[in-house]
């Protein structure tokens, strides 16, 4: 099969949604599909990436309102070039809306996967534009197919209107489990909890900081150590320095590879203080690392995680809630224990080679019920190259 990813981030920007189009396309390709993903170029930086399929860039438009579709042209072109039989978006606006034109013109099936917050969310600016939610409610109205990575984003979906239920499927983000196997763990002078991801407000380091003033006053030896860069990492620094947190909080910045599951698995435990994540991949890792999780009670993580299981919830909005759940679980090494077998063992049911097959499965379904045809001017131009009815799972 030929699947066409077409994304609005990918590497060597590092965030969740990179992670998870290059974790698929990687798996698609081991199964034998043909693979490429075109993606916007990053200004003022290398864009090349090491990847055993085809990365294009193109231009990004300095709008999402106007000039949205003149990526269209560079879509048209790689897909006469070698076609595509499936158009797979990682954004329902503006690559959703763009996917519908194409589709149109060639009659390629289009899969959209949204995976918010910014593209689906009601509070996020798409949704409050009424130009914009139109043309995204357009564009995943006539998708072949959607998928969901959470329940929450499944509900997010249907709030658009017009969108059938059972053409939603909830499809969970993946995790290389291979990855995790030959990795020693990071052993350090004293224990620690490990937490990980950009720091923007969205993450809630913040929140995460005020707790642990609290953890120190309790404990005589724990110590948090965070990974990630962003823009408010030096807010963070100073707002630790302010709790009295200097020498018990440490600033990795970037962590990334076998570097991040050593550290995860050398932890008692990850924590996950954002205050909103449409799915948590983070945290998918950190129990592929085979360590508990405490996490704040949002989003799609409660998908992941079974409360008491593999780790324990703490309510969002109360840095006390967070506090307590983290010195509950430090000062029980048997429960971590137990908790540390049960999140290994959940995490093999989100194994890419198993999630892969899910949307391989998403896209034969689209493909087989797909009755729309080209323009005759198209046909004409690609000649039998959207002709393409005859695909196989291995193909």
């Amino acid at each position: 099969m030929r699947i066409c990813h077409f994304t609005s981030t990918f590497f060597p920007r590092v965030g969740g949604v990179e992670i998870v189009v290059s974790n698929l396309a990687r798996s698609q390709h081991e199964s034998g599909h043909s693979v490429i993903v075109i993606t916007p170029r990053i200004r003022g930086i290398n864009n090349k990436v090491t990847v055993p399929y085809r990365v294009v860039h193109y231009s990004r438009p300095s709008s999402k309102r106007y000039l949205t579709r003149q990526v269209l042209l560079r879509l048209l072109w790689e897909h006469w070039r070698d076609p595509f039989d499936i158009l797979h978006c990682h954004s329902a606006y503006p690559h959703g809306y763009v996917a519908s034109s194409f589709s149109r013109l060639t009659g390629v099936p289009v899969v959209v996967t949204p995976h918010g917050p910014t593209d689906i969310m009601r509070e996020e600016q798409i949704r409050r534009n009424p130009i914009l939610e139109k043309r995204m409610a357009r564009g995943m109205r006539s998708a072949a197919g959607i998928t969901a990575i959470s329940n929450h984003i499944f509900d997010e979906i249907l709030s658009i209107g017009g969108i059938a239920s059972d053409k939603v499927h909830i499809i969970p983000n993946g995790v290389n489990l291979d990855d995790f196997t030959h990795v020693e763990k990071i052993s350090l002078e004293f224990p620690y909890v490990f937490a990980m991801g950009r720091m923007v407000h969205q993450k809630g380091f913040d929140h995460l900081l005020r707790a642990f003033q609290g953890v120190i006053h309790a404990t005589q030896d724990l110590h948090l150590l965070i990974a990630g860069e962003g823009v408010h990492r030096r807010d963070y620094e100073m707002l630790a320095a302010s709790l009295g947190l200097e020498g018990r909080v440490q600033f990795l910045g970037l962590v990334q590879g076998t570097q991040k599951i050593g550290f995860m698995k050398g932890a008692e435990f990850f924590i996950c203080p954002s205050r909103f994540e449409p799915f948590g991949i983070v945290v998918l890792e950190a129990m592929a690392s085979g360590i508990p999780v405490v996490a704040n009670r949002v989003g799609g993580i409660v998908d992941i995680i079974e409360e008491g299981k593999q780790g324990l919830f703490a309510e969002p909005s109360s840095v006390e809630s967070l506090r307590d759940a983290i010195l509950s679980l430090h000062r029980n090494p048997q429960l971590r224990n137990q908790m540390a077998e049960q999140a290994l063992a959940r995490s093999k049911d989100y194994d890419w080679s198993i999630i892969n097959q899910r949307y391989v499965d998403v896209y034969l379904k689209g493909i087989q019920n797909n009755t729309r045809k080209p323009p005759w001017i198209f046909s004409k131009l690609f000649g039998n190259r959207t002709d393409r009815s005859a695909v196989s799972i291995g193909s």
